[in-house]
């Protein structure tokens, strides 16, 4: 960093961001919450990102107003480890690219005190607890004086790693954390319990909610079309869904299923849908996705793929209902919150979604979405049916479900309560 970037920047306080899932380049299909909030703190910090690179990434580069550092951690195109499905995921899949984490670890803390050595940091935004703040802490040991940690978990590092050695790792680097938040309350009660001292607060991820997901009054709502959209991976529970469609089609024979995303399960999710229902694939580039002219495919399945963020509206706002059925996975791992919950209801489609205690926060049964119990397709069929030969309950749910998401999870509320946490733990600038 040059002393003339200083200068440019010195009216705002410095912000180090932290984190494994980030866009690797303009239109990329990663998940974009780490993105949209450091977009918005641009406003108020001077804004950098230490995220993992990857094959035909830039090293360097500034984007919307932050400055993104990536480093290497392994030769080439072996870099895999992070994105196109989360760090937990790959190594359950493909159990050699453990051997990458030390050097994951070790690339970034290296890369984080260079930055912190080269600059006057005002505080770190970690996010999640392992590995991105273990890395912070480690990255500080030994300096003097030492940069407040904010640690945001988002679920995975809660749920999805258990045991002693974990849970020793989640206090130490807590309790060296001067903050934790964390986004819903039953996260915050899986913190708590972990013994520490550390503040902690609860503040959901956000969304756009008065510019891109929001209802479209002259796009027309499908009859009986089911939608997902998520990673497929063992949490989010599609094997029920597509189980649960093998019973819909017999009463609903209009009805049809779109599963938008990508991941690890697709070949086995693919093969299931194809016992159950005709099957079909459509590509997704951005020229191609539009939803609204789509032919009707009554009692199929549709493979979408992954879709650029952008796009997603249109699928929210072209289905009858929104399906959300995750579960707890074997390795303990579940939803801290849902995501696609609050952008589906920003576009005025009701949602249901499984009783699971991180998605409580964002759906009132029967007021803002409907609740069924996990794993359970028998159930998850009936709600689904019974909501879509209910009129007046959709309609309900979706305007409910569309005030609720805009008055508790829109980027311009949820910014400012990081922003003026952030500002408490950086002081004077």
């Amino acid at each position: 960093m040059t002393g003339g970037s200083r200068n440019r920047f010195a009216e705002k306080p410095r912000l180090l961001v932290l984190t494994s899932t980030f866009p690797r380049w303009a239109g990329d299909r990663e998940p974009r919450f780490v993105y949209d909030l450091s977009r918005h703190l641009t406003e108020s910090f001077e804004v950098h990102v230490v995220a993992p690179h990857a094959p035909g990434a830039e090293r360097w580069e500034r984007m919307d107003g932050m400055t993104v550092h990536r480093f290497r951690y392994f030769p080439g195109r072996l870099e895999c480890l992070a994105y196109e499905g989360g760090i937990l995921e790959k190594i359950k899949r493909r159990p050699w690219v453990l051997l990458q984490v030390p050097f994951f670890l070790a690339a970034q803390v290296l890369l984080i005190r260079r930055l912190t050595k080269e600059a006057s940091f005002h505080a770190v935004h970690a996010h999640w607890i392992i590995p991105q703040g273990l890395c912070a802490v480690l990255a500080q040991v030994g300096r003097r004086p030492k940069v407040p940690i904010l640690c945001t978990s988002h679920g995975g590092d809660l749920f999805g790693l258990g045991g002693h050695l974990f849970d020793t790792l989640r206090r130490w680097v807590l309790g060296r954390s001067a903050a934790v938040t964390v986004v819903s309350r039953a996260m915050a009660e899986k913190v708590r319990a972990t013994g520490t001292r550390t503040p902690c607060h609860v503040i959901p991820m956000g969304t756009d909610l008065t510019g891109l997901f929001t209802p479209d009054p002259q796009a027309p709502r499908r009859r009986a079309t089911l939608l997902f959209v998520g990673r497929l991976v063992e949490k989010k529970g599609v094997r029920y869904l597509i189980e649960a469609f093998g019973h819909i089609r017999r009463r609903i024979p209009h009805a049809e299923l779109w599963i938008v995303g990508s991941g690890p399960e697709e070949p086995l999710l693919k093969r299931l849908a194809a016992s159950v229902a005709p099957v079909h694939s459509h590509g997704s580039t951005p020229e191609t996705v539009a939803p609204s002219d789509l032919p009707a495919r009554p009692g199929t399945i549709t493979f979408f793929g992954p879709v650029a963020h952008g796009d997603l509206p249109h699928f929210y706002r072209a289905a009858s209902v929104t399906v959300v059925p995750s579960v707890v996975a074997r390795s303990g791992d579940q939803e801290g919150l849902g995501l696609v919950i609050v952008e589906a209801m920003g576009c005025g489609c009701p949602v249901i979604a499984s009783d699971l205690p991180g998605i409580r926060d964002v759906i009132r049964h029967g007021k803002t979405g409907l609740l069924t119990a996990p794993e359970q397709s028998t159930l998850l069929a009936d709600a689904i049916c019974k909501a879509l030969t209910d009129p007046g309950l959709l309609k309900n749910l979706s305007d409910r479900g569309r005030e609720w998401a805009r008055r508790h999870f829109d980027w311009n509320e949820i910014g400012e309560k990081y922003k003026r946490l952030l500002n408490r733990l950086a002081g004077p600038a």
